[in-house]
């Protein structure tokens, strides 16, 4: 392998894991070409679940050449539907919506895209972490979801509060999930509308497009399921930060 393709490969051995191999390198003798004038870099996160093979070849595609026409060297990591990208740090939320902008809609309307804080390149690794938790918070569509806008984010990043939170996605959104399989409702997607809405029902309706009073009967039966009060801030919280660990997929409510 060349020394450009050896530095590629290396990079997205460390960008694509939660933690550094002992044996690379170290990360700014890499990554040093991909940062910004203050030498800090930042990391793009994009989940594209969903999509086909052929579209997230594209995907990789429209990155690696606007990447490439910026004059930055390329350091992108894919792993089934998840890509991760190497920035310059000085790069903001519109910049990154516009390395995205050439795709067709129908694509770009099914990602979720995270972009990390801007950081030290020898912190690369935890700037990737950073980048998926915001993907995984973000909404489908156009929008950038920018880490240092995700309440609780530092703790996201923790593995062991990661854990703890998987748990209880499991022991609570796992059981409504089951539930809708089982039943072939839609109590989950509710569940994630109310959330956002910050448990306000009249928003999540709108959202989901039914009536506020058949949005109450279903809260009323998940509330049965979890044996618990969703007015509680406390338990919406707690729900919200399982709910993006988990990664449950997005799916219709009807």
């Amino acid at each position: 392998m060349d020394a450009d393709g050896d530095q590629r490969e290396v990079g997205a051995s460390v960008i694509g894991h939660p933690t550094m191999p002992t044996d690379a390198v170290a990360p700014h003798v890499y990554f040093a070409a991909a940062a910004g004038i203050d030498g800090s870099v930042r990391v793009l996160g994009v989940h594209a679940g969903g999509l086909s093979a052929a579209d997230l070849a594209l995907v990789r595609t429209v990155l690696t050449h606007e990447i490439e026409s910026s004059g930055r060297p390329l350091f992108l990591y894919e792993n089934a539907s998840r890509i991760t990208a190497l920035l310059s740090g000085d790069i903001d939320v519109e910049g990154c919506r516009e390395l995205l902008a050439d795709l067709p809609p129908a694509i770009r309307s099914q990602l979720r895209v995270g972009l990390s804080a801007a950081q030290p390149v020898a912190e690369v690794a935890n700037a990737s972490r950073q980048a998926h938790v915001a993907a995984a918070a973000a909404s489908g569509g156009t929008a950038v979801l920018d880490f240092g806008e995700i309440a609780g984010g530092e703790l996201l990043v923790s593995t062991p509060c990661r854990e703890v939170l998987r748990v209880v996605g499991e022991s609570t959104l796992g059981r409504v999930d089951d539930y809708d399989r089982v039943n072939r409702t839609a109590l989950l997607p509710t569940l994630r509308a109310l959330l956002e809405a910050n448990g306000h029902i009249e928003s999540a309706a709108a959202v989901l497009g039914i009536h506020r009073h058949t949005l109450r009967a279903r809260v009323t039966r998940i509330e049965r399921i979890l044996e618990c009060s969703l007015t509680s801030a406390c338990v919406r919280a707690e729900l919200v930060l399982a709910l993006i660990v988990c990664e449950y997929p997005r799916r219709p409510a009807p």
